[in-house]
C-alpha cells in the first residue's frame, strides 16, 4: 500500500511529528511505503520521502497549493491519504475529495480556536463545545490568539469548517477524551476510532532506579499550560531532598530559572534543554519517576507512555487522555486536576518509597509493552486504512 501522508510541519516539531517518524518506519517494516507531504518550510526531513509546497503570498490556495499538491500525488499515486495537523479546512476537503482519506487528529484544533480546549487565565480545562461562547471565552480567558474579535471570529469560522469537512471523513484519536470532544462538537460517533498514537518495541533495555535516587523528570515544552512553574513552586514546599531535571525548552524557560532562583532552590532544578533520543535513554536510566503537570487536556501525551517504556511510573493530572494509559496506584498517581497540594504529597510519598518506585515502574512497563506494540498499531491502522480505499467508514 502506497500512504500520502499530510501535516503542517516537516521536521520534528512534535508529538505529531514523532508519531509520523514513527508509524511510517512501521509501515515500511510492514512492506507499505510513505511519502509526506508537508506546507512549513522546515527541513522535511521527518521521513525519507517528502515534498514541501509553498503557499505565494499573492496566490490564492486554489491557485498555488492545489496544483502542486496533484503534481505531488500523480507522481507518487499513492492508494490512501492519512491526514495529520493541518491548519486549512480547503486542503483537507480537497485531498478528502481525490482520495481515500483517513485523518488522525491529534489535538482539540478542528473544533477549538484557541487550539487547545483550554481556558488560559484560569488554567482550567474548556467545557464548551465550539460556538459563539467561544467569542467571549476568547476576551475573558485570553485563550485564543490575542485580543482581536476579527481574529477570533475568523477561528471560529475556520472550526466550524473544518467541522463540516470532518463529519464525513474516518478520523482516527488517541484517547476516549478525544473521541468525546469530537463527537460532542456534532461529529458522528461511528467515524471516531481511538488509536492510541505510540508505536513501541522490544529495545528498550529494563532497568530499575538507583535505590537512593531522589531524581524525578519533566519533558516538554516550557509553555504555561504544562504546569512546570507551579511544579517548581510545589517542589520547593517538599521537606525531603529531590532532583528535578528539565528536559525541553520554551518561552517560559527564563521565567522558570528566575523562580526556582528565587524559591532557593536552583540548585536542584536543571535545565537540560532538548536532547537526544540517547541522551533521554541516559535520563530515564538516572530518574527514578516522571511528574507530568500539565494543566491543559493532553489528547494522549507521548511523554508517560515513553517514562511507562522505560520502567518509570508516572504523577499526573487526571486531564485530557491521560487516565486512558495512567491508573492511579498502579502505574503512578492520577491527581485531581489542579490540585498542587495532592500533587506535593504524590511526589513524597514516591520519594519516600524506593520499593513502590520499583514496583509502580514494572507494572508500568509492562502495561506499555502490551497496549502499545508497534505491529498491533499497524495491523489496527492498515485495516482502518484499507476500509477507507473500500469506501467503508471507520465503524
Amino acid at each position: 500500500m502506497k500512504i500520502v501522508h499530510l501535516n503542517h510541519h516537516g521536521s520534528n516539531f512534535g508529538g505529531v511529528e514523532g508519531y509520523i517518524a514513527d508509524v511510517s518506519t512501521a509501515l515500511a517494516a510492514a512492506g507499505h511505503a510513505s511519502h509526506l507531504i508537508h506546507f512549513d518550510a522546515d527541513q522535511g526531513d521527518l521521513i525519507p520521502e517528502t515534498t514541501y509546497i509553498q503557499k505565494l503570498a499573492s496566490q490564492s490556495l486554489a491557485d498555488s497549493l492545489i496544483p502542486a499538491l496533484e503534481r505531488a500525488i500523480t507522481k507518487f499515486r499513492p492508494d490512501v491519504a492519512y491526514v495529520h495537523h493541518l491548519y486549512s479546512p480547503s486542503i483537507v476537503e480537497w485531498i478528502a475529495r481525490r482520495l481515500p482519506t483517513v485523518a488522525y487528529v491529534h489535538s482539540p484544533h478542528i473544533v477549538c480556536p484557541g487550539y487547545a480546549q483550554y481556558l488560559k487565565r484560569t488554567s482550567r480545562v474548556c467545557p464548551h463545545k465550539a460556538g459563539l461562547i467561544c467569542m467571549l471565552n476568547a476576551q475573558i480567558e485570553r485563550c485564543c490568539f490575542g485580543r482581536s474579535p476579527l481574529t477570533h471570529a475568523r477561528r471560529l469560522a475556520q472550526v466550524y469548517s473544518f467541522i463540516r469537512i470532518y463529519r464525513s471523513i474516518p478520523i482516527l484519536v488517541g484517547s476516549n477524551f478525544m473521541q468525546q470532544l469530537l463527537h460532542r462538537n456534532a461529529i458522528p460517533l461511528g467515524l471516531i476510532e481511538v488509536l492510541p498514537p505510540i508505536l513501541l518495541d522490544h529495545s528498550c533495555p529494563e532497568s530499575a532506579p538507583a535505590p537512593d535516587s531522589r531524581t524525578m523528570l519533566f519533558v516538554g515544552r516550557l509553555v504555561p499550560e504544562k504546569g512546570l512553574r507551579q511544579l517548581i513552586e510545589t517542589l520547593a514546599l517538599l521537606g525531603a531532598d529531590w532532583e528535578l531535571i528539565v528536559a525541553g525548552e520554551g518561552e517560559e524557560r527564563d521565567a522558570c530559572r528566575a523562580l526556582a532562583a528565587q524559591l532557593n532552590v536552583s540548585h536542584k532544578v536543571k535545565f537540560v534543554g532538548w536532547l537526544s533520543q540517547s541522551e533521554m535513554e541516559s535520563l530515564y536510566q538516572r530518574s527514578s519517576f516522571v511528574v507530568v503537570p500539565s494543566l491543559w487536556p493532553e489528547p494522549f501525551g507521548r511523554v508517560g507512555p515513553e517514562a511507562f517504556f522505560h520502567g518509570r511510573p508516572v504523577i499526573a493530572f487526571a486531564v485530557g487522555g491521560t487516565p486512558d494509559w495512567l491508573e492511579d496506584g498502579v502505574s503512578g498517581y492520577l491527581v485531581p486536576p489542579g490540585d498542587f497540594v495532592q500533587l506535593r504529597h504524590r511526589i513524597q510519598m514516591l520519594l519516600e518509597s524506593p520499593e513502590r518506585q520499583v514496583q509502580m515502574g514494572n507494572n508500568a512497563r509492562a502495561q506499555a509493552l502490551k497496549a502499545w506494540n508497534a505491529d498491533l498499531h499497524v495491523n489496527s491502522l492498515v485495516h482502518y486504512l484499507v476500509k477507507a480505499i473500500n469506501g467503508v467508514g471507520a465503524s
